[in-house]
Order: C-alpha cells, then structure tokens, then sequence
C-alpha cells in the first residue's frame, strides 16, 4: 500500500515538473519572441463610422514585427475580405497597407486586420465597426438642414419686433436682409489666400496596374505599370487616359519601375526582365527591348545628352545605353544601391541607398563622390539653379547640393515624414516630395528649404510607393501605387 502511495505521489510530481517546464516553456518563448505575434493597428477609418452601400471602404493599416511581417488581411465578421503579400519575401519589420472592402449588405460590421510574420505568428488589430447604410452618410446629417432653416425663419420676424413701431407690413420685408446675408460666406473664402498658397487638386486618373515612375512632355504624360509590360498614357490638356503603349518586355510579375521620355521616345526600366524598352511614342511598334546587366533589377531611369542611364539597383551599377543606336554600351560599376537618379546637363546625379556618397556621374567619364556617406539615399531633382536636391528615406531629410561646387550647401532639411520621390517647379523654385507613408506631398521652397505645406494625394503604400512624380508646367503629376490612379495638381495659382 505504501509502494502504490509512493508511486503515486512520484507520479504527480512528474506531472508537476512537466506542467511547469511547459508554463516555464510557454513564458520564455513569449520573452525571447518565439510566441511573438505582429502589431497591427488600424490608422483609418476611425471606429464607428458610417459608409454607403456598395461604397469602396479603404482600411488602412500598418503591422510592425522585429521577424518580419508577410502576409496582411482584412476580416469582416470573421471572413477574409482582402490579402496583401510583403513583396519581400523574408517579410519586413513594418508593413503598411490599403485593404478595400465594398459591402453588398446595410447592417453593422466588425473590422480587423489580421497580420502574420515569418515564425508564423498572427497578430490582429483592436476590431472597429463599420455601420453601412443605404445611400450616401452624408446627406443623412443635412436632413436635419430644413428643419434648422425653418427654426431660423421664426426668429426673424422677432428680430424685427423691435421695429413694431413701424406698420407689421414691413415686418414682412424685413427678412428679406437675411438672404442679402447669406452672400457674406465669400469673405472668409477671401481670407483662406493668407495662409500658404498650395497646389490645388484637379483630379485622380485611373491608370490600373499599380503606377511607378512619371515622365511628362509636351502633352503627354506617361506612367510606368509595374503589374504589366504597359505605359499608361494621359492627356495633359484633358486628363483622360488615351491608349496604354506596350514594353514588349518579356519577364514578369514585376514590369515598369522607372520612365523617361528622350527625343520622341520613352524609356522604361523593366524590373524582372533586366532591360529597357525604347518605344517611339508617335509609332509604338517602333521598338527595341535593350538587354541590361543580369540580376540589375532596373529601377530609376533618366536621359543626359546621347545617353539613357539606368540605376541596376540589384547589382550596384548603372547602366549606360547610346539613344542613337539603342544599344547597352556598358556599366558603371560600384555605385551602392543606385535609386531614382536625375541629369544636369550631360551629366548625371546618382543617390545610393547603400551608405555612400551621392554619386556625379561626368559626361566625359569618371566621378564626383559628393557629401558624407549616408545610407539611404533615394530620389534626386536639379532646379534652374544647379541646385540638386536629394531625399534621405533612412534619416528623414533632404540635402541640397551645388552642383557649381559640388558640395553640400548646408545641413539637411528634416521632413516631417519620410521623403521619397521628389520633382522641381523650375520658375517657382519649389520642391514637391512625396512622403508616400502618409499619402501626401510636402512642398518647399527651393530657396531656403522650408515647407510651405503639404497636400493629399493618393494612396501610396511605403514600399513600393512614392516612386513616380512629374512636372510639366504648374502641373504636377503624382502616382499612387496602392489606388492605381495618378493624382493631378495644379500649381499656377501659387507665386
């Protein structure tokens, strides 16, 4: 009896030892990350908040994970509405999003978005509710409108009571000041020019394919896709999309990232395929898909005299095409992570998002290393000036070099958010960057670098977004990778 005692006490405390090794276990994977799990929030729409039947609704959300966040979607009651994939394949410690959902019933939703890392675990955001109602939100709150009007009328008539000492007839004429009142709205409309003059919004193109780069002439404007070996093309005096020109490149999913127009042609960098399209805009069958450096992943692409210059982001070169014959004549090696390069004249400006220098390529061969090197590197633009303006996504600012000199004039501009393409108002000496994390456009003055504001464009998303500006005249042409549009503004109003 005594030996069963034993053997069962022995055995409960196995069982003890091996529940707290598995709690044990349980907390320190917690601690050390193994049971880590992404961090979602939802930026936008706010909870409870009312939309439209059949009303796209875009969640924008964000998942941070030190493992690296793959794979994001978007549960309405429960069932999957949308997916978006990290374009890296590892995942990355922080990913934003836009998820759209278009509801097909009225009724009251629970909205969560789901995040998964590289480990496997699954995070979700803290649920809002979405309420769908038949009709347009807005004009629900207006129907009170009539009501308010009819209020307003009844003190009117006792404004007037003071002046009973005239006959009630003119009590009747009286209100008829109110309407005369009513035109008062356009002085503070009067009053909003005081503050910073600000392009102002046009319109949003539907492009479709996810547009990159921007390149604009004469009247004309051409947007790289990067879902597909097309060139979707604008009308700048319209606005309206006119037949999309084929790449002609071969490999895929990844097409267009970069475009240039030089001498009658466009020039687009073809990710997947390692090459360049030369197409004649007044003939597309007039091509020529030029071979680039293997594993180059081509991303920014501009034109300096003869040539086409292209930034082999994948192999740390940049390559140099001759536009009389469209050949790929040779590559410019180690350069650190080229991006979205710009031309002075026959020369070339070179950002690296490798820690290193910015890059000056000369016509005649050779370079210029400028500034300290600095990882991050991303998107340059020259003013009228030989001023050369450079965005940092890394460190959040901006350089400005003379290109005269070539040294940097002063410290660098911070931003408010991360900068990513950037584009020159020559005559107005004013900046446009894109700061795609939260869809906006900051402008500055080229001058002295401060911002003057910022204004909304599309939605971009922060790692392929951002990557396409153009400026032909006052206007301004952005692309919004994540709503596949370009947004257009205008800038003429501003001195």
């Amino acid at each position: 009896m005594l030996g069963l005692l034993s053997r069962g006490r022995i055995v409960a405390l196995l069982l003890l030892v091996i529940l707290s090794g598995t709690l044990l276990a349980c907390d320190l994977g917690g601690l050390f990350g193994g049971a880590a799990v992404p961090d979602v929030v939802i930026e936008r729409p706010p909870n409870d908040i009312q939309v439209a039947l059949g009303e796209t609704v875009p969640i924008h959300a964000t998942a941070t994970d030190s493992t690296g966040v793959t794979r994001v979607e978007l549960l309405v009651d429960g069932n999957v509405q949308a997916t978006e994939t990290s374009p890296v394949s590892e995942g990355q410690p922080s990913f934003s999003v836009v998820l759209r959902w278009q509801p097909s019933v009225r009724g009251s939703f629970r909205v969560v978005v789901k995040a998964y890392n590289t480990a496997g675990g699954v995070g979700e955001s803290q649920p809002i509710t979405v309420t769908v109602v038949e009709g347009a939100p807005g004009p629900e709150p207006t129907q009170p409108g009539p009501e308010p009007t009819e209020q307003a009328a009844e003190p009117t008539p006792s404004a007037p009571q003071p002046t009973e000492t005239s006959p009630p007839p003119p009590t009747a004429t009286v209100p008829a000041p109110p309407p005369t009142n009513t035109p008062a709205p356009p002085p503070p409309t009067a009053t909003t020019p005081s503050g910073p003059c600000l392009p102002t919004k046009v319109t949003d193109v539907n492009v479709g394919g996810h547009p990159k780069g921007v390149a604009a002439q004469g009247h004309r404007v051409y947007v790289a896709l990067h879902d597909a070996p097309l060139v979707a093309v604008i009308d700048a005096d319209t606005n309206a999309q006119l037949p999309s020109i084929n790449t002609h490149a071969g490999s895929g999913p990844k097409y267009g990232n970069g475009v240039v127009w030089h001498d009658g042609r466009i020039y687009v960098a073809n990710r997947d395929d390692d090459s360049v399209s030369s197409v004649s805009v007044s003939n597309p069958s007039n091509y020529k898909v030029i071979a680039s450096a293997a594993g180059g992943q081509p991303f920014g692409i501009t034109a300096a005299g003869q040539y086409v210059y292209v930034a082999n982001f994948g192999n740390n070169t940049v390559g140099k095409i001759d536009t009389t014959t469209d050949t790929y004549v040779s590559s410019i090696l180690n350069i650190s992570e080229p991006t979205l390069l710009t031309s002075l004249g026959q020369d070339v400006f070179v950002p690296t998002n490798g820690a290193a220098k910015v890059v000056r390529l000369l016509s005649g061969g050779g370079r210029v290393e400028i500034g300290p090197a600095r990882e991050g590197f991303f998107a340059a633009a020259v003013n009228a000036n030989d001023r050369v303006f450079v965005t940092n996504r890394l460190f959040g600012d901006m350089t400005k070099i003379n290109a005269n000199t070539n040294s940097v004039q002063g410290p660098p501009a911070e931003l408010p958010n991360k900068p990513y393409a950037i584009a020159i108002n020559p005559p107005k000496n004013r900046v446009y960057v894109v700061a795609a994390e939260v869809d906006l456009l900051y402008v500055l003055d080229g001058a002295s670098l401060e911002i003057v504001g910022s204004v909304p464009v599309g939605s971009q998303g922060a790692v392929e977004g951002g990557q396409g500006i153009a400026v032909l005249g006052n206007r301004i042409y952005v692309s919004n990778f994540q709503d596949e549009t370009v947004t257009v503004l205008d800038d003429s109003a501003c001195p």
